[in-house]
């Protein structure tokens, strides 16, 4: 048994020399690697999910408080402008118009009462019969109870507004897009109460690495395209880049205005957005692909058309997410190693070409 343990010992070292585990396969079959050609657009690969929103849509909300009483729609249900959303509790509506005018009548009576009784009193002042002080007095009734008359018509004003803006109608044609409130609720003027979105115009939401801005341009032309079905790719020019930042500190949120075929996207639909130009004069590779020291960076070139590797040395730019702004060794066509090249050396030959 010693003798067995001794012999395994002694062989190991050249047995896991030969296997190369970290690196695989057989050097002379050719290593096997994954390599990108070289593009001189940044975004090549860069794809960014996003959802697809109205250009233009409004929250509606009625402009008295009240009870909701019903709800007429839901969410997704189209209708034209005029149409009835919403209506508040009319029976409410009604009972506070009745309160106001039987405030108003009250008050014009009291108003007339007053009147009269200071024309009585400035009768008996000038006969000197009633006191100054006495006139006065009734006079002051006077305007009181004449104040609270007008007061009290303004009261029946704002009740008769407030019955008659009880019914929430739609501006324009559109779509509802939400429901903020359920039947029953008591809201206030200008509780939001449902979403609506204008039929025309509509604009793919995506989130982007900050870092992305750094090569988008101002006017940024874009290509959208809807999962799952099978269609053109349609296109959308960069409207604004939203200036929050996400919940995600490293990315940002851009909307994208669909300038062509916009009718083919429903609100809600998953989106595929891709940068649309291809002549961005900057070129770029993943971190991976890079070999040496931050101050002498390099990569793998494989060579045709027997495959050979061959050390390269770069200068590098900016980051840009998980990829390195190559500003000078390369240029567009070439054929370098993303992963696999700490197993690489001069002129060794790698196996055929796999894409990230």
């Amino acid at each position: 048994m010693i003798r067995l343990l001794a012999l395994a010992l002694a062989t190991l070292p050249a047995t896991a020399h030969s296997a190369s585990p970290a690196c695989g396969g057989d050097p002379a079959a050719g290593r096997p690697v994954v390599s990108e050609t070289v593009s001189a657009d940044p975004t090549r690969k860069r794809v960014f999910a996003g959802v697809v929103a109205a250009t233009h849509s409004t929250d509606l909300a009625f402009q008295t408080i009240g009870r909701v009483a019903r709800i007429e729609v839901d969410p997704g249900d189209r209708v034209a402008g005029g149409d009835v959303l919403a209506t508040l509790d009319r029976v409410s509506l009604q009972e506070d118009v009745a309160s106001a005018r039987a405030a108003l009548s009250a008050a014009l009576a009291e108003a007339a009462f007053a009147r009269q009784s200071f024309e009585r009193v400035n009768t008996l002042a000038e006969r000197g019969i009633a006191p100054r002080a006495q006139l006065e007095e009734a006079e002051a009734a006077r305007d009181a109870t004449q104040a609270q008359a007008e007061a009290a018509q303004a009261d029946l004003a704002r009740a008769r507004d407030a019955l008659g803006h009880g019914t929430l109608v739609a501006p324009n044609d559109g779509i509802v897009l939400s429901t903020e409130v359920e039947e029953g609720t008591v809201v206030a003027a200008g509780t939001p109460i449902l979403t609506l979105a204008d039929l025309k115009g509509r604009e793919a939401v995506i989130d982007v690495p900050t870092e992305f801005l750094q090569v988008l341009p101002q006017d940024a032309q874009f290509e959208v395209v809807v999962h799952a079905e099978f269609a053109n790719p349609r296109k959308a020019r960069l409207r604004l880049v939203e200036p929050v930042i996400g919940d995600n500190i490293r990315t940002r949120r851009l909307r994208l205005t669909i300038t062509e075929g916009d009718s083919d996207f429903r609100i809600g639909s998953l989106v595929s957005a891709t940068l649309a130009r291809l002549d961005l004069p900057v070129m770029t590779l993943p971190a991976t692909a890079l070999t040496g020291t931050e101050t002498d960076p390099a990569v793998w070139r494989v060579l045709p058309p027997d495959r050979r590797v061959e050390r390269v040395g770069i200068k590098t730019g900016r980051r840009l997410a998980d990829r390195i702004e190559i500003t000078e060794g390369l240029s567009v066509g070439d054929e370098i190693v993303t992963k696999g090249a700490a197993c690489l050396r001069d002129g060794l030959a790698v196996g055929p070409r796999v894409a990230p």
